[in-house]
């Protein structure tokens, strides 16, 4: 007796040798409705795996989905208790078939915001701020587990945020520059360029190696750096005239007397230990002028392509030339050489003092914008020379935003691409703590935004910009976080928070989140186990940040920064390398 055609057709589709029977049909059972083969039936389909060709390579493809069937027959035998009944077929998207509801796109649940009071009885569907991903994914969502991606350029030209300045505050230890890290390797990869500016530990030489970047090292017995020559900016000033681009020849010409009279102020601030007076602000920026007058006029004959150096400019006080007279406000040479004693033994000092060493020289090493990454390693200058590593500091700020001012004029003239930069200013404290650096750092953070430059900066507590004894100063400090877009907070105390609290709001729930990421439990027996086995452990707030965006009262946004496998296995990110070497040397 023939089967009927249809039952014919559905047993022999897959494999053309099986033809529907008695004997055949004894080979198929049904369990919990579907199909299946039975112990003949699976013997017959292997024998024709054995066979070569064609038809054995169907034979296979035949038993994949004979297994498949199998397990969708136990699932609905375990879903129907044992009774054999009709059911529709479960899918990835659902059941298909007769009463199943199968769903040919799954379409995104809504998602509200609001109080707990307003979604009572939607629990658990609602969630606090949700997670963008835009930009470089740092981390996973504390709570949801969703990917959570930031980075100030990437906020910025979407505009989601009004100036692409990011603050980090945590803790040290608790994963900030690893965080830094990862920000800047998604800027790289975004095709921008990022300028580690100062690397004091160093946390970013291991980077910027690993990416075929330029690492400048700074400080005495190594490269040197010529304050005037503000990051080579005025070395483009012949391309941009050959050019026929006088206005931005003009421009630049200003913008380096500028930046140079600001790198003398500073310098002198720091060896001094006090503000520099108005008048000599005058005459340092009246020396500047009469240095880059040509020779045949009385000038020093300098060049933009050839900067003067501070000895130069001691020599030309020195030598009291007549046209400097009326910017000291002196009648003749020796009243002028009265009024400026101060001047020129601040820069005496410099000149023949530590600061001499490094600055009293021209640039060795030219910062390359071309770079994937930049990084100057100020790592082997002692801590106890707080004054020259403050100075290398800041003059590493000012080079490296003159070196990015002259890549986007050279891209404004038509001989580059037009080009973003990324800013790393760590270690803020040891600027901030020397007299008078406040106006510095705060003039140099001021035009990020019109040369299109992102700007990090990065510090351990809101002390550092709280600590000055005049007020101003503290308000001026303070405006460096209200005027950063986006905030990072890692693990902190609950006084930190306090104090952040008069910048930036936080709820209830934040702040005991927050200050939960700093408290590190007495270790337990298991945890005792683990590092007597070797096991190095992690403090159980390492990597947890809260991302704030705004004033306003809006949660942030929790989350985890994880290692990639590559991330992990690079060593980039191993800032207790000291630590792994000790433990490595009482190995051996």
């Amino acid at each position: 007796m023939t089967a009927p055609l249809g039952a014919r057709h559905r047993a022999t589709k897959d494999v053309e040798d099986l033809t529907v029977d008695e004997a055949v049909t004894e080979r198929f059972v049904r369990v919990a409705g579907i199909r299946i083969r039975s112990v003949a039936g699976m013997e017959q389909l292997r024998e024709q795996m054995a066979i070569p060709g064609r038809k054995g390579k169907k034979a296979h493809r035949e038993m994949r989905r004979e297994e498949n069937r199998r397990r969708n027959a136990i699932d609905r035998l375990i879903e129907s208790e044992g009774w054999d009944k009709p059911m529709p077929l479960r899918t990835m998207r659902g059941f298909s078939g007769a009463g199943g509801g199968r769903m040919a796109s799954v379409a995104r649940l809504p998602e509200w915001r609001a109080t707990t009071t307003q979604t009572a009885g939607l629990s658990p569907y609602c969630i606090g701020a949700a997670a963008p991903m835009l930009g470089t994914p740092v981390g996973a969502h504390l709570f949801t587990g969703e990917d959570v991606g930031f980075d100030p350029l990437s906020w910025m030209n979407a505009g989601m945020i009004t100036a692409p300045i990011l603050f980090v505050l945590a803790l040290n230890g608790f994963g900030k520059s690893s965080l830094v890290r990862r920000i800047a390797t998604g800027t790289m990869a975004q095709g921008h360029t990022v300028l580690f500016m100062g690397d004091v530990k160093p946390d970013y030489v291991g980077l910027t190696r690993a990416v075929d970047g330029q690492v400048i090292d700074a400080g005495p017995g190594a490269a040197k750096i010529n304050p005037l020559a503000v990051g080579a900016l005025g070395s483009i000033i012949p391309t941009l005239v050959d050019a026929g681009r006088e206005d931005l020849a003009r421009y630049v010409r200003d913008q380096v007397h500028s930046r140079q009279v600001q790198a003398v102020t500073a310098l002198i601030q720091l060896g001094r230990g006090s503000v520099v007076d108005d008048y000599e602000e005058t005459l340092i920026s009246a020396i500047l002028t009469h240095l880059y007058r040509p020779s045949l006029e009385g000038g020093g004959g300098f060049t933009h392509t050839k900067p003067p150096l501070l000895t130069d400019m001691y020599a030309a006080l020195d030598h009291s030339p007549e046209e400097l007279w009326a910017a000291a406000g002196a009648d003749d040479r020796v009243q002028f050489r009265d009024i400026t004693r101060r001047l020129r033994q601040a820069l005496k000092a410099i000149v023949d003092g530590p600061l001499g060493e490094v600055f009293n020289h021209q640039s060795t090493v030219p910062i390359n914008v071309d770079a994937p990454a930049v990084c100057i390693d100020v790592s082997k200058i002692p801590d106890g020379q707080s004054k020259l590593k403050a100075a290398i500091l800041l003059t590493c700020w000012s080079d490296g935003f003159g070196a990015v001012e002259a890549a986007h004029t050279l891209a404004d003239a038509g001989h580059g691409q037009p080009r973003q930069f990324l800013v790393v200013m760590d270690e803020l404290w040891q600027v901030l703590s020397e007299p008078g650096m406040v106006d510095k750092v705060n003039a140099l953070t001021r035009l990020n935004r019109q040369i299109g430059t992102a700007l990090i900066l990065i510090t351990h507590t809101i002390k550092d910009l709280a600590s000055f004894e005049s007020q101003a100063d503290v308000n001026k400090a303070l405006g460096f976080i209200e005027r950063a877009r986006a905030k990072i907070i890692g693990p902190v105390g609950p006084d930190e928070l306090e104090r952040l609290g008069g910048v930036m709001s936080f709820t209830n729930t934040e702040k005991r989140l927050i200050t939960s990421w700093s408290t590190t439990p007495p270790p337990t027996a298991a945890t005792i186990k683990k590092i007597t086995a070797g096991q190095r452990q992690s403090p159980p707030g390492t990597g947890c940040f809260m991302l704030k965006v705004g004033e306003d009262d809006r949660p942030g946004i929790p989350f985890r920064l994880n290692f990639t496998p590559s991330e992990a296995t690079s060593g980039v990110h191993d800032t207790n390398q000291r630590f792994s070497l000790r433990k490595q040397s009482g190995d051996r």
